[in-house]
């Protein structure tokens, strides 16, 4: 009865244990479909606006355009005033791009040192592109973004973080989430006379990234900028705040303290504590180095958050089907266990019975060991405390892709000899009575990412000395 009551303890931890660890993966897994997923939506986003601004700076008007302006107004390889050639430049402008919602404003930029406005395109809300007034136009000298522009050769493309659009140094109103693309423009020669701009809609930008996850209503997706700075939130009143109510602004990390909760089955999942009313999150953050190749400077980060509490709920409702598992596993284990040890008792009788318990009784159990290892559905072996195979499973010889009798008495060490240190370590702390327990993410034969469990532990003679130690693994996910 005591050891019934032990099993239960045990296995009720075990279940609870098994289920986190389960749940966690398959949440770490999920969530980083779906931000490959909108990272691949992106990127293909950018792709097609760098081909837009490419080719509006290319345009024949922008040559024409630059070749009036040396000429004091007029074109003199072709008599065309500036004025026709802007028109022409304006014509193509309003048929592309108020096809395009995303594209909000069109600027050519002088490259002189005030950087002032040369034609400037604005779509009003719900409207069309119009072309902004001689006077209204703008010196962009003063703006950050303008720095990174003209240090930008031909050919390149930059972009702007995301924020709201500024007119005259001061926030549009309504706010306008926007993301500027710009890149220069030759004349004849190849020299750089002026910049293209376009300022895109960065609300669709946005749009994309949280309708990848739209199907998971129980996740609260953060997006912010470099410095913290949030783009999105759950709470629309928090975005854009550094701008709007520079007072008010909070940041990631002032919001929230991570920490790593110890998942080895999930390393990409962290713990979010809010710093503003102590709940608890889980969360994985995605990797700016994704953005940087396609983009030439860092665009932030976004976090997708599920509660701690919903996590466990989670949990809870995994947990019956883990524990039929773990039941199901031990009755089946202790009747296999309960067979062998009556074989092995009844042997050991018929052996001292004859005077020959000796030898004759060891290699019996070693052959009872053997057997029972043979048939585990799981990668499992038996060293001796010479790292000498005693017994493995058919498992364990398809993973290493040789046969048992190859092994069985031979050194794993000499048979494997570009084991990796780590693993190594593992081993002689086994062989000192230290367990072992540890996840591997790893690249399979067909190219899946999967995640490769480890459980090393030590077995003892019957003095209680370390006589060898067990090796099992096994893929989280066949479980």
């Amino acid at each position: 009865m005591p050891v019934f009551v032990v099993f239960l303890l045990v296995s009720h931890y075990l279940v609870f244990h098994i289920a986190e660890l389960e749940v966690a993966a398959n949440y770490e897994a999920k969530i980083l479909v779906g931000t490959r997923s909108s990272e691949q939506v992106v990127r293909e986003k950018f792709q097609i606006t760098r081909d837009e601004l490419l080719f509006f700076s290319r345009l024949s008007a922008t040559h024409g355009m630059a070749r009036a302006l040396a000429g004091g107004g007029v074109d003199q390889s072709t008599g065309v005033v500036m004025e026709d050639w802007i028109r022409n430049f304006n014509d193509v402008a309003f048929q592309y791009a108020n096809a395009k919602e995303r594209i909000l404003q069109i600027r050519i930029i002088l490259a002189n040192e005030s950087a002032d406005e040369f034609i400037k395109l604005k779509r009003p809300p719900r409207g069309v592109l119009k072309r902004i007034p001689e006077d209204e136009l703008q010196s962009k000298a003063g703006y950050p973004y303008m720095a990174s522009v003209r240090n930008l050769p031909l050919n390149e493309v930059y972009w702007s973080l995301i924020e709201l659009n500024l007119e005259h140094g001061q926030v549009e109103m309504p706010p306008q989430p926007t993301i500027r693309g710009a890149t220069p423009i030759a004349d004849d020669d190849g020299d750089i006379w002026a910049y293209l701009v376009i300022n895109y809609d960065a609300a669709i930008i946005l749009k994309d990234l949280t309708d990848t996850f739209s199907d998971a209503p129980q996740f609260d997706i953060y997006s912010f900028n470099p410095d913290g700075h949030y783009i999105v939130h759950p709470e629309p009143g928090k975005v854009f705040l550094d701008q709007l109510r520079p007072d008010q602004a909070m940041t990631y990390d002032q919001e929230f303290v991570l920490s790593n909760p110890g998942w080895r089955s999930a390393p990409q999942l962290l713990l979010a504590t809010s710093r503003v009313d102590g709940s608890q999150d889980i969360v994985l953050l995605s990797n700016p180095e994704a953005y940087e190749t396609y983009t030439n400077n860092e665009r932030g980060k976004f976090a997708i958050h599920l509660s701690l509490m919903r996590f466990q709920e989670i949990v809870s409702e995994n947990s019956w089907y883990v524990l039929v598992r773990v039941w199901a596993g031990a009755l089946l284990f202790f009747a296999f266990l309960g067979l062998i040890m009556t074989r092995i008792v009844r042997q050991r009788d018929l052996a001292e019975a004859l005077g020959l318990q000796g030898e004759w009784g060891r290699a019996e159990s070693d052959a009872l060991i053997s057997l029972m290892l043979q048939k585990l559905p799981v990668a499992m072996a038996m060293f001796d405390a010479n790292m000498h195979y005693l017994a493995v499973s058919e498992r364990w010889c398809q993973e290493y892709g040789v046969q048992a009798k190859d092994l069985i008495g031979k050194d794993h060490k000499a048979l494997f000899p570009h084991t990796r240190n780590a693993v190594r370590t593992l081993y002689q702390q086994a062989l000192e009575g230290k367990s072992a327990d540890v996840t591997q993410r790893l690249i399979d034969e067909a190219g899946d990412d999967v995640s490769v469990r480890w459980r090393i532990e030590p077995w003892h003679a019957v003095d209680g000395s370390v006589a060898g130690i067990v090796v099992l693994s096994y893929r989280v996910e066949d479980y």
